[in-house]
């Protein structure tokens, strides 16, 4: 089977964690092709061979959603090898912020912040997650046009901590299980992000493209430190593939979990 007759989905850091499982899971059902996006090209080639040995269903794709020109570059090659894309999935994300959590952690006396060290991990998480997913959409945009698998479908995976609805719901776990680390960059990067899928999902809503955002919950995975709170990468992929593989049916400008819809 070649890769024309099947679905293709460009995944965004996909060598590791969520994405790596996303990619697993769609391999799984036989009429998919993935390209394995991955900032690194050697950690990019080392996945996609553990995946698919054969090379026959996988192929690595270098892309840094933080750098235009290598979002051109992945976009202008997927144009000139296959002509189109089916499935976007920006995966790609970051929480820095983590680093300052664990600094505060070890200070046992309260110090004045750098104001200028917490801009810069503002610029770094929103320069991933949210430009960073914009940007890669607007480029493959043309691609996703000339789906020939469709509907078109884009999926964001943003997170259960962006919800606003869940922040502000004191019957939710979210309202005061964050409020010592109120993690406040990588929330809002998401919430921004939620809006971007909304925008999209309005935009495309005529063609008929299928635009949603995932909740994976926390994973243990490189992205949270390997948390032991986490659950596997495996169980968190399952609505983005869900989402994913969306029939003509499914729905469009929704923010869900394997449960069901998740508040904005």
């Amino acid at each position: 089977m070649t890769s024309t007759s099947r679905t293709i989905v460009l995944i965004t850091g996909a060598n590791q964690g969520i994405g790596y499982a996303a990619a697993e899971q769609l391999l799984k059902q036989n009429n998919y092709y993935i390209l394995l996006g991955s900032r690194n090209a050697e950690n990019g080639a080392k996945a996609a061979a553990e995946l698919d040995p054969s090379g026959e269903s996988v192929e690595p794709i270098t892309i840094d959603v933080a750098d235009d020109d290598s979002i051109q570059k992945a976009a202008d090659h997927i144009t000139s090898k296959y002509g189109r894309l089916d499935v976007l999935v920006n995966n790609a994300g970051i929480n820095n912020e983590l680093a300052l959590y664990w600094k505060q952690l070890e200070n046992e006396e309260e110090t004045k912040p750098d104001l200028a060290a917490l801009r810069q991990v503002y610029r770094d998480a929103y320069e991933v997650n949210l430009f960073g997913a914009a940007i890669t959409t607007e480029a493959f945009t043309p691609l996703l046009e000339k789906a020939v698998m469709k509907p078109a479908r884009i999926v964001f995976v943003s997170s259960h901590t962006g919800s606003i609805g869940l922040r502000t719901d004191p019957s939710s776990p979210f309202y005061e299980k964050m409020s010592q680390a109120s993690f406040p960059v990588y929330r809002s990067s998401k919430t921004a992000m939620n809006m971007l899928t909304l925008h999209y999902a309005a935009k495309f809503k005529e063609q008929g493209w299928k635009v949603n955002a995932s909740c994976p919950n926390l994973t243990k995975s490189a992205f949270s430190r390997f948390s032991d709170l986490g659950r596997s990468p495996a169980e968190s992929a399952v609505n983005i593939v869900r989402l994913a593989t969306l029939s003509e049916d499914g729905e469009s400008g929704q923010y869900s979990d394997e449960n069901g819809v998740v508040a904005w």
